[in-house]
């Protein structure tokens, strides 16, 4: 690892190569910051490893030293020197961000009416379940539905056990994010933009859902019946776990992570099957399914409240904060699509500040008319 003297030399002359005005000054700046020193040092001993350091470690090194405690200043100071210093150090091209973050400080994320979950009964009956009081009841068929603040939706089976199957569906548009916990205890949140499709009351010998759209589950155990996740495309089977699935259909892809526990995945035909452990996806793509190791903690993390971008394309960003902030995002340069970005950012910020944070580390440039958002090459 090279000596401090010689980081400020480089630093100095990578600085003065890409015209960065004041560079003696930032350097300096940089060289008193203990923290970002340390930063600094193992992305050096990251980069001089190879000629293509590995960017998992990479991750892991950034991701470790820059928490999300950070002082306000520190991040300040960091941003306005990361998209130069990272490529100098350990030539891997990538840009980031990393953005100070309290995952109980949430709020509502965009000026979208947050009352439009709602919840199809079986009867006909459509609620507009965040618009109702503390505690409201439903009854649905031998099930009674709390609906706390407008909060989530607790399922209680009653005494009463209805003669079959009885589906409600709780449908979550753009710019929200709902929790529910259905009859047998098991817990879902689901992501803006997706659609579950559940029995009031799981009787029989299996529990089976449906979902469109994202959602984490946290299963209850009932070894007598299986509990089971059909997307149309894969179907999901768990005794007891937590497990991400993504199943958005413009997406093209369909992926389960798993938190905790096993489960089984299998394509629509059953004729691919993998059994997935903690910390594996599996992923339906183009016909084929196939399973690799992922940071849960990324997939997972619309669930705490934050964006995780690893490396990936603005194409694949743009979906997301469609979803998230109900926009309409395109592409005039089609190269723009395969730009990439790296950042853990608040999911419950304005898209502006968002947008401002890509822009500072990026060479991309975007264009806000109303919901019609443009992303043009810098």
């Amino acid at each position: 690892m090279m000596k401090d003297k010689d980081l400020h030399k480089r630093l100095v002359e990578f600085l003065r190569d890409s015209r960065c005005s004041g560079n003696e000054e930032t350097v300096n700046e940089v060289m008193e910051d203990k923290e970002l020193m340390a930063v600094l040092r193992q992305l050096d001993s990251l980069g001089k490893q190879s000629c293509r350091p590995d960017k998992e470690r990479m991750w892991t090194e950034i991701y470790r030293h820059v928490q999300f405690s950070r002082r306000r200043n520190f991040i300040r100071r960091w941003r306005g020197v990361a998209a130069v210093l990272l490529p100098a150090l350990a030539g891997t091209g990538l840009l980031f961000y990393f953005q100070n973050f309290r995952p109980e400080q949430s709020a509502a994320p965009v000026a979208v009416a947050r009352d439009q979950v709602q919840l199809f009964l079986n009867d006909g009956r459509v609620v507009q379940v965040q618009r109702m009081g503390n505690d409201s009841v439903l009854l649905e068929n031998g099930a009674g539905i709390l609906v706390d603040t407008g909060r989530y939706l607790i399922y209680q089976p009653q005494d009463v056990t209805p003669a079959g199957l009885i589906y409600n569906t709780l449908t979550v548009p753009r710019c929200c994010e709902y929790r529910m916990v259905l009859a047998d205890g098991t817990q879902v949140w689901l992501n803006s933009d997706s659609e579950l499709r559940f029995p009031v009351n799981f009787t029989g010998n299996e529990r089976r859902v449906f979902l469109k759209g994202e959602a984490f589950f946290q299963v209850a155990k009932d070894e007598m019946k299986p509990f089971r996740v059909e997307t149309g495309v894969l179907e999901i089977e768990a005794l007891g776990t937590q497990f991400d699935v993504s199943a958005y259909q413009d997406d093209g892809k369909w992926m389960t992570t798993l938190v905790e526990g096993r489960v089984r995945v299998s394509d629509r035909d059953a004729r691919q099957t993998c059994i997935l452990e903690p910390g594996k996806q599996a992923l339906l793509h183009n016909n084929m399914l196939t399973v690799s190791d992922v940071n849960v903690e990324e997939i997972t993390g619309w669930k705490e409240g934050r964006f995780v971008f690893r490396n990936m394309t603005m194409e694949n960003i743009a979906r997301q904060l469609e979803r998230w902030y109900d926009v309409e995002i395109g592409f005039p340069d089609v190269m723009v699509r395969y730009y990439r970005f790296t950042g853990v950012m608040k999911r419950y910020n304005r898209l502006s500040q968002l947008i401002e944070m890509i822009e500072e580390t990026t060479d991309v440039k975007f264009q806000v008319n109303g919901r019609d958002v443009k992303i043009y090459r810098r």
